[in-house]
């Protein structure tokens, strides 16, 4: 592999930096410049210590620091591996334009597909619940209020890579597509536009943070690595909300990119 070929930088005794920092360094350095790229097995850690000169504690806290920074990861009784994935541009100022996709692709799949990536949805589940809390506030509904909710997994190259799920007010969209535990041709916006006529313009939030357990388990992270939570508010054109949405994207897969008004 990649990893066993490339020639490390040995440990320097007389550079402050601490040796397994530099090793670290090293390696990082390696994984950035796609020397070691995604998917890489490393040297086994005796080959590590023996080309940086330096003893297996040391080599092991360096990985370990790699680790935590979401670079690397270990595969029990297979080795460790480099973690780099290319990352998708989310367009949050032009997705959602219908004159800059092809007709009948919702925003995702334009994106992807532009971009050569492969993705889809999956495990789409559909249920009813009374809004509370932040969903019922960012609708602009009664607690109690029913809604239906639509929760999928977004894959790239069939691997997880995002958790959404969706609200809207259940009389809005009953019998509707967007009430069906498939995917909605040409996307759920141009649904909402059939059922309720133009929208207006979409908000979106987001914040990073680490994951919940249960996050971690469905996006597969390795340690170290963060999410990006966002949440988008789509409303009608008098300016009531009728979706809003809760995205969940491995901090590793994406970037995000905005159009924003200056003066």
């Amino acid at each position: 592999m990649a990893g066993e070929a490339r020639r490390p930088t040995k440990v320097n005794p007389s550079d402050p930096t601490p040796a397994y920092l530099q090793i670290a360094n090293d390696l990082r350095s390696a994984i950035e410049a796609n020397e070691l790229p995604h998917g890489a097995l490393l040297p086994s850690l005796r080959t590590m210590e023996r080309d940086y000169g330096a003893a297996g504690g040391t080599v092991r806290r360096a990985l370990d620091q790699l680790v935590a920074e979401g670079l690397i990861y270990a595969r029990q009784g297979q080795g460790i591996f480099v973690r780099r994935p290319r990352r998708i541009l989310r367009d949050g100022s032009r997705r959602h334009l219908q004159s800059v996709r092809p007709s009948g692709t919702g925003p995702m799949e334009a994106e992807a597909s532009t971009q050569g990536f492969v993705r889809a949805q999956t495990g789409i589940v559909v249920t009813t619940e009374s809004a509370a809390g932040e969903v019922a506030d960012r609708l602009g509904v009664e607690h109690g209020t029913p809604t239906l909710r639509r929760d999928m997994i977004l894959t790239l190259d069939d691997e997880p890579a995002g958790l959404v799920s969706s609200w809207f007010p259940t009389v809005l969209v009953a019998g509707s597509v967007i009430a069906r535990p498939e995917r909605v041709p040409g996307g759920v916006h141009a649904e909402l536009v059939r059922i309720i006529g133009a929208l207006g313009d979409a908000t979106e939030e987001l914040v990073a943070r680490m994951p919940t357990p249960g996050e971690s388990t469905a996006l597969r992270l390795p340690g170290g690595t963060p999410v990006v939570e966002l949440w988008r508010t789509i409303p009608a054109q008098d300016g009531t909300p009728v979706e809003i949405t809760r995205f969940i994207y491995d901090g590793s897969r994406y970037r995000f990119a905005y159009t924003v008004p200056v003066d």
